[in-house]
């Protein structure tokens, strides 16, 4: 049910009031140079409560003698986060649950990928994470043993005759080990009250996905029961389940039509507050509409001419405003507060970061929950983090996209861009080839408006850890019309260092036969001498990786 996104936020956050931290230190005592090499640093994952399926990734390098260090923000009072070294075959993960204050974490690297718990804690919640350690292992020990059955009881459990049912039978499979972890130790009340939250909103997730997929509505009742609230606690189960739940009512929201007066209303506020150039008698009209709640055909002439000054910002705010109206009769306070901070957090990577800021301002003072409110802040504040850059690479972008002809150039460090008026995708793309001549290429083909196409582009990052540039380039095909600033910030904001070409539909077209466009594989290798490889390129997934060096190590032989 998760899949996390690890996004490396390496910057110090600002602009809002941190308070607290956990430092979190240890050792791995006899570090190998092999492990170091393997993994040179500590990875450290936490969530934030309104961005749930992704995770931020701190990293704690390791020094000669296994010793690291890192200081990583905390907003609730308690907050779930793991900690992983090694990769691939050879990884050991642990999850511990924070407060603010030191923690620290120690191992042997001999036993580092054989002992069943290899870990040991220190410091706040030592025990509490010590136990929680051993559960764990007891969890991955009986899935072992038992193969496929929890797994079959998910599905058995998902066919029940009613979805409160279906999440009954969802939360007593996830607690099915913790009666025999129980029954032999005394349990500490938090790894209990851990357990048991992760169970409840883990099965919630589900039953909101199956909700989600079958456009069936989700209860008074069962809502109570899944999202019952608590402060105390923050887990990337929760985060997750809020997320399905956000996802379940915008899709809700979409489905109902809007009361004509009710828009007019809004609209005629939201153009009284943030409309351009508005005279005296604009605010007056603006304020006669606002009391009635209704314009004539005239009217609604008029209010589309103020629209058209500042379209963009005001249908945002018009949609937000629209949508958190339509879901107060159907949720309670504590949900109404997540859904503002979602409907901007989940579009920010489709946003200007213009967009992101005006709305970050209008959203923010309106989530009345403290720690859902600097939860937001946090996420708006990392977006916003790239400002600058973002700034730099569009004036460089402006100097290379004025010169005649096809031009090249980078716009920040390692992301190179080719752009060319009115020329051919197909001549764009063989002036790319040709620029990497002796290489091989990994083509990407994706869209910064889509989840899955931008977890693919970030992905293909990793073949630039394992293969020097004088041997592997990745090139970024942008296809589909897409905006402009759009694509220019995401590539800058995900940092893709690599080739990169914006295509708009006829340029794609040309590449139709050269790329095979019908084929649904987003990604292409080209030869170092410029042809595209016959056989089919693979994901850079972790499952594939590993093949997929070995497919471009047998390119370049």
């Amino acid at each position: 049910m998760r899949r996390l996104l690890y996004l490396l936020f390496l910057l110090p956050l600002t602009g809002f009031a941190q308070t607290d931290s956990v430092i979190v230190s240890g050792q791995i005592k006899h570090l190998s140079a092999r492990l170091y090499r393997q993994s040179p640093n500590v990875v450290i994952a936490r969530t934030n409560a309104v961005r749930g399926g992704s995770e931020q990734a701190f990293l704690a390098p390791l020094q000669p003698d296994g010793r690291f260090r890192v200081a990583i923000p905390i907003i609730y009072p308690l907050e779930e986060m793991t900690l992983q070294l090694g990769g691939g075959d050879r990884s050991a993960t642990v999850a511990f649950l924070a407060a603010a204050g030191s923690l620290t974490v120690e191992a042997e690297n001999d036993s580092l990928f054989v002992a069943t718990v290899p870990f040991r804690f220190g410091g706040v919640n030592a025990q509490v994470n010590q136990q929680h350690a051993q559960y764990e292992a007891a969890v991955t020990a009986r899935q072992k043993a038992n193969k496929g059955e929890r797994d079959r009881a998910i599905r058995r459990a998902q066919n029940a005759t009613s979805l409160a049912q279906t999440y009954q039978q969802l939360v007593a499979i996830f607690l099915t080990p913790y009666e025999p972890f129980a029954g032999g130790r005394e349990v500490f009340p938090l790894v209990r009250d851990w357990v048991r939250t992760n169970a409840q909103y883990d099965a919630a997730a589900f039953v909101l996905d199956q909700l989600i997929n079958s456009g069936q509505t989700l209860s008074t009742d069962l809502y109570k029961t899944m999202m019952t609230p608590s402060n105390a606690i923050l887990t990337p189960a929760r985060a997750n389940a809020y997320s399905r739940l956000g996802a379940y009512a915008v899709a809700r929201m979409s489905q109902e039509t809007g009361n004509r007066a009710v828009r007019i209303q809004l609209l005629a506020s939201l153009l009284s507050k943030y409309g351009r150039n508005l005279t005296a008698d604009d605010q007056e009209r603006l304020a006669a509409m606002r009391e009635t709640g209704a314009a004539k055909t005239a009217e609604v002439r008029y209010l589309s001419r103020l629209m058209e000054r500042n379209p963009d910002t005001l249908n945002r705010l018009l949609v937000f405003e629209q949508s958190i109206q339509s879901a107060r009769p159907k949720f309670d306070s504590t949900t109404i507060d997540y859904l503002k901070a979602y409907l901007l957090t989940s579009a920010i990577p489709q946003a200007t970061l213009q967009l992101v800021h005006f709305l970050g301002d209008y959203i923010r003072p309106q989530i009345g929950s403290p720690l859902l409110r600097q939860s937001f802040t946090e996420v708006v504040n990392q977006a916003l983090a790239d400002t600058a850059r973002v700034r730099q690479a569009r004036t460089q972008y402006r100097v290379i996209e004025k010169r005649t002809g096809v031009n090249y150039g980078p716009i920040t460090d390692g992301i190179y861009v080719t752009t060319g008026t009115f020329r051919g995708g197909d001549e764009l793309f063989k002036n790319a080839v040709d620029r990497n001549r002796g290489k091989a290429i990994y083509v990407v083909m994706w869209s910064p408006t889509q989840e899955n196409g931008r977890l693919l582009a970030r992905d293909a990052q990793r073949l630039l850890d394992v293969f020097d540039s004088r041997d592997v380039t990745l090139l970024y095909l942008a296809m589909g019309d897409i905006d402009e600033d759009i694509w220019l910030e995401s590539i800058v904001r995900n940092r893709l260092r690599g080739d990169h070409l914006r295509l708009s539909d006829a340029q794609s077209n040309a590449l139709v036969g050269t790329l095979t466009l019908y084929d649904q594989n987003p990604v292409r290798l080209v030869t170092p001498q410029g042809k595209v490889y016959k056989r089919a390129a693979l994901l850079p997934t972790p499952d594939d990786f590993p093949k997929l060096i070995d497919q471009i190590n047998d390119v370049l032989k």
